[in-house]
């Protein structure tokens, strides 16, 4: 239990932590005194732009999202240092629209989750409110399990305001339209991967095929009472070299 603490509680509460501390400092004090707090833990870069523009991302897949307030973080992005575009277009022949943020070295193009696949709402149904936010590994998991197409679970690290402040998060990546796309269930969020992987500075760990996760829920999975997801995301493979060991209690021959 120590170990799970460890990694699955402590350090995201202690990034949380730090995350805020830098916000609230940078809100009554400014940004200098942000940085200097950063500086004194250790932080070796920030990126409160990025973190700006995930927080309207957020804000754009949400169902009560105050049109005021979000055309303010629209105006905020657009005098970010690098940034080209920033634009909200409809989706062809969809009922939906999706968010542009273009920037000197990368391209970020969002669609919600709830909108481009609508059947998401049924196994999901928080995906538009604040009630989604920490739920990443069971959103990875029945996302992966609905998807209803080829896809791979990835867990790993995102960053928040520094590199002193880290999540382990679990997404599923896939293809659609001819495009590779991150999905989040965190955010509802389908976002181009190389756009997420720069925005989030995410650093994959672990990759699961949908088919390898349906297989060992197929053999192994369905017995387990309390089933962890964080935990099979992360250990998978030695997870399941200790099942096959036992086959005997799952019911499989030698």
């Amino acid at each position: 239990m120590k170990n799970y603490n460890l990694l699955f509680q402590e350090e995201f509460h202690n990034s949380q932590n730090i995350d805020e501390t830098f916000a609230d400092l940078c809100n009554k004090k400014g940004l200098k005194e942000g940085l200097e707090y950063l500086k004194e833990i250790g932080a070796t870069w920030y990126d409160k732009e990025n973190y700006e523009i995930l927080y309207t991302i957020s804000a754009f897949t949400k169902k009560d999202t105050d049109e005021k307030f979000f055309q303010s973080l629209i105006e905020r992005i657009s005098r970010q240092n690098g940034t080209k575009e920033v634009k909200i277009e409809k989706v062809k022949d969809k009922n939906f629209f999706r968010f542009i943020v273009n920037k000197e070295d990368f391209s970020v193009t969002v669609m919600p989750l709830s909108k481009r696949l609508p059947i998401s709402l049924e196994t999901c149904p928080d995906l538009e409110d604040d009630t989604r936010v920490g739920t990443c590994f069971t959103k990875a998991l029945t996302t992966a399990t609905h998807l209803g197409r080829d896809n791979t679970i990835v867990t790993g690290y995102c960053y928040g305001y520094s590199d002193k402040s880290r999540f382990l998060h679990s997404i599923v990546e896939t293809t659609l339209d001819g495009e590779e796309v991150v999905i989040d269930g965190t955010l509802n969020a389908i976002i181009n991967k190389d756009g997420y992987y720069a925005l989030r500075h995410f650093k994959p760990l672990t990759k699961i095929s949908n088919q390898t996760l349906q297989d060992d829920i197929d053999k192994y999975l369905y017995k387990i009472e309390e089933f962890n997801p964080e935990v099979y995301f992360v250990f998978r493979d030695e997870i399941i070299r200790d099942f096959e060991k036992n086959n005997e209690l799952f019911d499989i021959k030698r």
